[in-house]
């Protein structure tokens, strides 16, 4: 929903920005950085125009640039026509809007430090979803977690597994999801080590007051601190702390009280990584192996190591003494370890296994080459040279996952020739069939991404291999799709929003997100990144789906997703952990280039 400053809301307005003639214009509201690739999108329920348009400065109503949209398939969303509007050409700092057939964009800005700021900014989201200690609230939650289940000998054994973070709307955590966003955000500060971008402005529990270390390195150690608890020795990890009896209804997570059977309130059932399917009731999922989860513990601990060795080196003696061990149990047993679910047949759904055991390998040949694990990372690495859900443009909850393979990218920075050219090949193959689908429907978005549940977080997986393909090959093939990902998910989209709550702060945005923060306190979740849109007959399927507001984005639902910035809709309006910290890399790089003057 709208959340606009006096002041710019004053200049659009004066702009008649509303779509009075059907036709809207499409931007990246956070804005474009100089030398960026710029494309709007012009849709209309019109058809028969022309296909000319007009940049004008924003305070002197000049024209500054002149161009020929391309038209695009409108069908694909709804429309009669489409144009994608390309004036990358324009690179001159400033403040602008675009006509196109009687249409104008809202104003926006070109210039060097659009995304300033913007990194720190999802931290936010990831305080708000601290467990153990919240500070958002500033209280304790979920003191009695928790007692162990589904275990051969350790079953009805009281362990304290407090800390990390609530998954998303719900208060389930998952190792899956969270050792995903400890590795991006890891990743994202060693892509770019820079003060100057990620501040100290609060301290090791997420309170307000500097402790002279980066607020992205405190999130990451919560999240390693509690994968600690969550490993308590070489044979014993653990993949989830409660489960889907969670979902009962929005509540303050200080008075959360399910009941799993230990009392309101009073402990929450642990599961055991064993490799065999599990579920204590009728559903169980399909686990076949421990890999998939304790790669991911391996890979955490030997980057957060690294990461921390100036830091704090007794803390990352600890997180390099986990490394091996786990590293061997995910050869050991290998296979997929998946989430586990109880009243409903819900969970997630990962399938693939091998791209974690590579970046793991990949993680150590990064840290420290050596021929012993570039051999193994290329080992496993060729196991899937595609990430499924790029390749076949489908998948099933979290089928394949994490949504971006790491792995590939840290050898496709090896010394070896043959490696570095492979693995390149992989990434470039993975954006080649993305852009191919987007090409075959004519997508006026450019946008190849498949629309399942968590749309958003594909997208972000596609956009971070996009930009890091491009800097570790130099080939601008991707260029401008990697553009069109970037700024759908901040407003150049059918619904003109951008994806990520609170963000921009002038611009629209989920304002009514599915969140205990937005429904019980009133307040946005700043810096979430939502599901995002989803296909029609997905969120047809979906259970306990209600609508509570009117749609005002009802002009814009007849196309190949939907969206609903709506508490009611579950599946393409609830802020994801995982997704938001996935967030870091990409906007800490447009931070980075802005900076450079790239």
């Amino acid at each position: 929903m709208k959340k606009t400053s006096v002041l710019l809301f004053m200049i659009v307005c004066s702009l008649s920005v509303s779509g009075q003639n059907n036709s809207w214009i499409r931007i990246n509201q956070v804005g474009y950085l100089p030398q960026d690739v710029k494309v709007a999108v012009f849709i209309s329920e019109n058809s028969g125009k022309g296909t000319a348009f007009r940049v004008k400065e924003a305070t002197t109503n000049s024209i500054v640039f002149k161009g020929e949209g391309l038209a695009a398939n409108a069908g694909r969303w709804g429309m009669k026509q489409a144009l994608r509007l390309n004036f990358s050409a324009l690179k001159t700092s400033g403040n602008y809007y675009i006509e196109c057939n009687g249409a104008q964009s809202p104003v926006f800005v070109v210039g060097p430090d659009v995304y300033d700021g913007a990194a720190d900014f999802i931290l936010n989201y990831m305080r708000q979803q601290q467990c153990g200690y919240n500070p958002y609230l500033d209280t304790v939650c979920h003191q009695h977690d928790g007692y162990i289940v589904d275990h051969p000998t350790l079953t009805g054994q009281k362990i304290d597994v407090r800390g990390g973070w609530h998954d998303a709307s719900d208060y389930l955590q998952y190792l899956t999801t969270s050792a995903n966003a400890v590795f991006q955000m890891l990743f994202a500060w060693q892509q770019t080590p820079d003060t100057a971008i990620y501040k100290d402005r609060y301290d090791a529990l997420g309170r307000a007051g500097a402790n002279n270390i980066p607020d992205i390195l405190d999130q990451a150690r919560w999240g390693l601190d509690w994968m600690i608890r969550m490993n308590p020795d070489s044979g014993l990890m653990f993949n989830q702390i409660a489960d889907d009896r969670d979902h009962a209804n929005f509540r303050n997570p200080a008075r959360d009280q399910v009941d799993y059977g230990y009392g309101p309130g009073l402990g929450r059932p642990v599961y055991p990584i064993t490799g065999a399917p599990q579920g204590l009731r009728q559903h169980k999922n399909r686990s076949t192996g421990v890999s998939s989860s304790a790669a991911k513990y391996a890979s955490d601990f030997a980057l957060g190591a690294a990461v921390f060795k100036e830091i704090d080196p007794a803390f990352a003696q600890v997180l390099q003494a986990k490394t091996s061990p786990a590293y061997e149990y995910a050869e050991a047993l290998p296979g997929n370890n998946q989430t586990a679910c109880t009243v409903s047949p819900y969970f997630y759904e990962e399938d693939n296994w091998v791209d974690d055991v590579e970046l793991a390998a990949a993680t150590q040949y990064s840290l420290t080459p050596s021929a012993f694990w570039l051999k193994k990372a290329d080992y496993w690495g060729q196991l899937e040279e595609i990430t499924p859900w790029m390749e076949l443009g489908r998948a099933r909850h979290y089928q394949f996952y994490p949504f971006v393979n790491l792995g590939h990218y840290y050898l496709a920075q090896s010394t070896d020739p043959a490696i570095s050219a492979k693995y390149k090949d992989f990434m470039k193959r993975g954006l080649a069939v993305i852009k191919k689908r987007a090409d075959e429907t004519g997508d006026p978005f450019l946008n190849g991404i498949p629309f399942i549940w968590c749309s958003n977080n594909l997208t972000v997986g596609a956009l971070t291999q996009a930009m890091l393909y491009h800097e570790v090959s130099g080939d601008g093939a991707f260029l401008e799709m990697e553009a069109a990902l970037r700024d759908w998910l901040l407003g150049c989209n059918p619904w003109g929003t951008s994806m990520i709550c609170g963000y921009p702060s002038h611009g629209d945005f989920p304002s009514r997100p599915h969140s205990y923060i937005s429904e019980m306190l009133h307040e946005v979740p700043a810096g979430g990144l939502i599901d995002g849109p989803i296909y029609k007959h997905i969120y047809e399927s979906l259970l306990g789906i209600h609508l509570q507001y009117e749609d005002s984005y009802a002009p814009f639902q007849f196309g190949a997703a939907v969206y609903h910035d709506d508490p009611g809709d579950y599946s393409s309006n609830e802020p994801t952990m995982d997704g938001t910290a996935s967030l870091s890399y990409f906007l800490s790089a447009m931070q980075k280039r802005g900076k450079k003057g790239e």
